[in-house]
């Protein structure tokens, strides 16, 4: 059985870097003026906006078949530090309730190993392995770091480094492997002692393809009847997107001055706290308030757009 029309539209092919953000979220045009154009970097802003290398994955639109991935010797041995000046993040429950974020850990993880098993070919996979991979790494650290009591709170590292290896996966077997390792991670059945904190351990463009698809479904089921039948899937939905602004904080790869740099923790904290204003209406079955707080998580899409890709036509 090939994946089609639900895994990874044909439009996220034409898009390899930060305009998958721009081009699918659903989100309302901005504002037609145009920023001031930026001014060139000086020294100072080069040392703001520099970051670690690290060993995550990159999204790329062409995959070229490779060895055999060794889950064993591909696990992340730390997480790189988040850069100078990123604002402190609050308790992860303030944004993101452990429990909405337990319950889409255990669907990203069903869903791939369903994939996997009704697939014979790597090509028809790896679109939904690097989105959903990465997915899975933000919102085990989320839980790792959590204020509150969760399954996976002593299993995040593990979870963290091979859903890491899942992601650099290159051929089926591999992706085979690294999707056993995975469940015997979110089992409980491997440890780790990877030290926990937010940084830059994800890959952004696959992140940032991953939020428009969940926006997408949110918008959805946010109106109507379905604001109080869905509440549980919805709040979920919330708490992925809140868990990747805070995670996306920690990545200025699509910065180039300190004044972006500001934007862009700026727009992250906006994105994130609308997705929990969002959360804790569905919670107390408010939607008139859950409608004012998808304004403003809308709105927090479109005021990104603006600054980082203005001439890309949102929708």
């Amino acid at each position: 059985m090939r994946l089609v029309g639900g895994v990874l539209p044909a439009l996220f092919l034409t898009f390899a870097s930060f305009t998958w953000f721009l081009t699918i979220s659903g989100c309302t045009p901005a504002s037609s003026e145009k920023p001031s154009q930026q001014p060139e970097q000086s020294t100072a802003d080069k040392q703001l906006i520099q970051q670690p290398e690290t060993p995550r994955p990159e999204a790329t639109s062409e995959w070229t078949a490779g060895p055999p991935v060794d889950v064993e010797t591909t696990l992340l041995d730390s997480i790189p530090d988040a850069p100078a000046g990123m604002p402190p993040a609050p308790k992860v429950s303030s944004f993101a309730p452990a429990a909405d974020l337990e319950g889409r850990v255990e669907k990203y993880i069903s869903g791939l190993e369903k994939s996997i098993a009704e697939e014979d070919t790597f090509e028809y996979v790896k679109e939904k392995i690097g989105k959903d991979a990465n997915t899975v790494i933000v919102l085990a650290l989320a839980l790792g770091l959590h204020d509150e009591p969760n399954k996976y709170r002593d299993r995040a590292g593990a979870l963290i480094q091979t859903s890491a290896a899942l992601a650099a996966a290159k051929d089926l077997d591999a992706a085979k492997k690294g999707i056993a390792a995975v469940r015997e991670a979110a089992d409980g059945k491997r440890k780790s002692d990877l030290k926990l904190k937010w940084g830059p351990v994800a890959s952004l463009p696959e992140l940032m393809i991953q939020v428009p698809l969940v926006n997408t479904k949110l918008k959805r089921y946010v109106k109507g009847d379905k604001f109080k039948s869905k509440a549980d899937v919805t709040a979920g939905y919330t708490a992925i997107i809140a868990a990747i602004a805070q995670a996306s904080m920690a990545d200025l790869s699509e910065t180039k001055n300190a004044e972006q740099v500001k934007l862009w923790h700026q727009f992250c904290i906006d994105m994130r706290d609308s997705a929990a204003a969002l959360n804790s209406a569905i919670r107390a079955g408010d939607a008139a308030a859950g409608a004012e707080a998808m304004k403003k998580l809308t709105q927090s899409c479109n005021d990104c757009h603006a600054v980082f890709h203005p001439e890309a036509e949102v929708e």
